[in-house]
Order: C-alpha cells, then structure tokens, then sequence
C-alpha cells in the first residue's frame, strides 16, 4: 500500500488525508501544534463563509451537517456608522466553528480521517527549505497561514495585523460586518455553538484606539461584549494575481497555501475544502486535478484586481460606494441578485462542481 504524507491537519489536510485513505493509500498527517484544531492562541473561532453543504459535502466526500456548518440567517452590516440587514440566506452563508471542541469542522473531519485509518503525528514542526525538501514526492503540504511555509516554499503573502475577541455568546448563528475608517480591510464578528470570535485587521499595524473604537462600537450597537482583546499578527495567501499554485516541484499545496482563498473577503473555508479533495486527486492524476484546479481559481486574478482597486480608494469613495450598493441590494434585490450570484461564483472553490 503505497504511503502519502500530510502537512497540516486543518480543514484541506483533512479532506486530502480522508480521500487518500479511501483511495487506498496509507496516510500519515503531520500536524505542528499538539491536538488538531490549529492554533490555539486563536480557537475556538467561527468562519463565516458562502457556502452549499450539500453540493459541497457531494464533491468532497463527506457530509456537512450541522453543528459543524449551520446556516447564518442574520448579517447585519456597518458602513461607516450606517446599519444595513442583509438576509444571510440570499449570500448562502454559513457558520463554521474551528478549533478542537467538540461542535467544530475541525474535530468533525479528525474523526472521519480517524475512522478511515489515517495516522498522525502531532508537536512535529516543518520550517526550512530543507524540511520541505526532504518529505517524498506527492505530499501534500496544506499549512494554513502560517508565514514559514510560505518563506520555505518561496509563496507569495501578505502580512496583516490586527487583534481577536473571544467571549461565549448563545443564540442562532449570526455574523456582523464592519467598514470604517480604523481600517483599508473590514472586520467582522460571529458566534456559533455558544461560541463569538472577532476579528480586526489591516495591512498595517492597528493601534488600540482604534481597537477600542470598535469594541465600543461592538457593545453599542450589537450588544456583544469582549472583556480581553489580544494582538494577532498572521498572512493572508494574497500576495500577488498569481498566488494560485497547484504543484512546487514534486510537492502537492492545498488550501490557502495553494492561493484558495478570496481576494477580497479573505473567505477560505469552502475553498480549503475543495482543494483537499483536488489534492487528493493530484496523487492518483496530477492532469486531471490541475483541470480541476484552474477551473476553481479561474476567477481569482479579476477578484485580486478589484481588490487592489478597492484598497487604493479614499474613505469618502469608499463610504459612497458600499452605501450605494448595498442600499440598491435591499431596494431592489431582484435586479440585483443576479450580479450577486456571478459575484459568489467567483469565489475559489465555490459552485462549479
């Protein structure tokens, strides 16, 4: 029985690990932190990201049922101060809890690797050039955003830096967006399984007043409150058009290292996903799972430009911009919804099974 090997035990690790081990390869995951789940200076948290379960679950080969993905109804969002609730279910958006507990995506797939036979190895760091070089031919290397990685791998990134909330919070998923002046990305807060996760960020260090004018902002306007907020400092797999990246040498990237991650929304679950199951298919066919590949991220350079076109505007532009478009979504959202729908299928890895 030939062997693979797995760096990562996130969600494309688990999906390339539950796939090879069906296929009948022998499966060992090596995993950098202690217990899958990833880092846990940041987990629990909760993605919020469009998605189809079930088309989803078909392709990839394992069902995804709630508490792991659970449809987010309520998406209330903030241009600079003006409140606009956006129906969840017209942007097909769904909560994912990530971490090591019980109710999350991650924990859920450790367990169908598991019962398929996959082995791991936790606590086992790979940092260098040279670590990467010596793992065998096919292995699939799906690190996440950790930076060493890219450094070894020579994969173009961006740093962000910001700071994370965790507090428990009950009640139906639901997920809140924010555009404003303390920040050129957005930030974002939700909860799922008694859980709410916040994040800011920006690609340049974010002060603490300005951090402390959303926290305000968080507790005034929604009614959620972090006692504790902590710095984050991270990548995201956007660098460059060309991030999108199948093969380096004889080596197999998958999820976010691949470049299967939004440009600008920055959403990756549904997309990780995906590309473990593509990853999986690189070991038996490389041809077909390039195919496969290109047609998932055939959208992602005009994604990438809009962003930078997005970044390089005024506030004020910014500010008119989203008024106007989310104004005209609520008004007349069947004129357009249709743009939202090419919109959403231009996201890597979503609708084109």
């Amino acid at each position: 029985m030939a062997e693979v090997t797995v760096v990562g035990a996130g969600l494309a690790g688990l999906v390339a690990a539950i796939n090879c081990a069906r296929n009948g390869r022998q499966v060992r995951v090596l995993e950098r932190f202690k217990q899958v789940g990833g880092d846990p200076y940041i987990r629990p948290a909760v993605d919020v990201t469009p998605m189809e379960p079930e088309r989803l679950g078909a392709f990839i080969g394992v069902e995804l049922p709630p508490p792991y993905v659970t449809p987010t109804l309520e998406f209330p969002i903030y241009v600079y101060g003006r409140r606009y609730l956006v129906p969840g279910s017209r942007l097909h958006l769904h909560s994912v809890e990530r971490g090591s507990r019980s109710t999350s995506l991650d924990t859920y797939l450790y367990q169908k690797a598991r019962d398929a036979g996959v082995e791991f190895e936790l606590g086992v760091e790979l940092n260098s050039q040279k670590d990467f070089a010596a793992l065998p031919p096919n292995t699939i290397v799906a690190t996440g955003l950790e930076v060493d990685p890219f450094l070894a791998l020579r994969r173009p990134y961006l740093p962000v830096y910001g700071f994370i909330g965790k507090t428990r919070c009950q009640g139906p998923p639901r997920v809140m967006g924010f555009f404003d002046r303390y920040t050129r990305y957005y930030n974002y807060c939700a909860n799922a399984n008694g859980v709410a996760f916040a994040l800011g960020f920006d690609a340049r260090p974010v002060t603490e007043s300005l951090r402390d004018e959303w926290d305000k902002q968080l507790r005034e306007w929604e009614g959620m409150d972090f006692e504790t907020w902590q710095p984050h400092e991270g990548v995201v797999a956007t660098g460059k058009m060309t991030s999108p990246c199948l093969y380096v040498g004889n080596k197999i990237l998958a999820g976010t290292l691949a470049g299967m991650q939004d440009p600008f929304f920055l959403f990756g679950v549904q997309s990780s996903l995906v590309s473990g199951k593509i990853a999986a298919i690189a070991v038996e066919d490389r041809e077909r799972a390039w195919r496969l590949f290109h047609t998932f991220t055939s959208a992602y350079k005009y994604s990438w430009l809009y962003k930078r076109f997005f970044d390089a505007q005024p506030h004020l532009l910014r500010e008119w911009g989203l008024r106007l478009g989310f104004g005209a979504y609520l008004r007349y959202p069947h004129f357009v919804q249709p743009a939202i729908d090419i919109a959403l299928r231009s996201l890597p890895g979503y609708g084109k099974y």
